[in-house]
């Protein structure tokens, strides 16, 4: 199956006791991952993992990675310089440091935006994705993921204060975690619905 988002509208319970809600299914299953997002009392984004596991998404945090190219391989490799070094705030960066099993858990819950740098023009874009594994190697840090939907370039330009984000982020290779509610973010500029 390719990667599809699926819009179905449905009454949860009655007409008369709730509006109706909006469920979005997104599927990726060549690469043994789905996630779904169901509007209702209070949305959320479910990850399934390859293994069967099942874990509720992060709202709280999200990784924004610069500099890579989201659609050539299903990896990329982040320079153990710029990743988690930059542009991250010292509560973020004592959440999530040292490439501990659990750190890596906790990141592989973020939602994820992938990006080459800036390159000008109106057609450039980036990715939602999420992190499947992480591996601390020799030559950096390989972070394989699963994309599911590209995203504007501009959602980013457009967004910069809303993502915490600093200007020169769009043309500096790094990755970070941001302390945003990114699907919020998302709902608002129209890309991400139902939140």
């Amino acid at each position: 199956m390719s990667n599809d988002i699926i819009k179905k509208d449905c009454s949860p319970f009655s007409p008369s006791s709730l509006a109706s809600a909006s469920v979005f299914s997104a599927h990726a299953e060549d690469a043994g991952i789905a996630v779904g997002y169901a509007d209702s009392f209070a949305p959320t984004v479910n990850i399934i993992l390859a293994d069967g596991t099942k874990s509720t998404s992060s709202s709280e945090y999200f990784n924004l990675i610069i500099g890579y190219d989201p659609f050539e391989k299903d990896y990329i490799i982040v320079d153990n310089a710029r990743a988690l070094t930059e542009y991250i705030s010292d509560e973020v960066k004592g959440e999530f440091s040292g490439w501990t099993v659990d750190a890596i858990e906790k990141i592989k819950k973020l939602p994820t935006i992938i990006s080459m740098e800036r390159d000008g023009t109106d057609e450039q874009q980036a990715v939602f994705a999420f992190i499947k594994d992480i591996k601390v190697q020799d030559n950096g840090i390989k972070v394989y993921f699963q994309r599911y939907f590209p995203i504007p370039f501009a959602f980013l330009k457009e967004n910069l204060s809303e993502l915490a984000m600093n200007l020169f982020e769009l043309t500096r290779t790094h990755w970070t975690i941001k302390k945003i509610d990114l699907l919020e973010v998302m709902h608002d500029a129209g890309i991400f619905w139902g939140k």
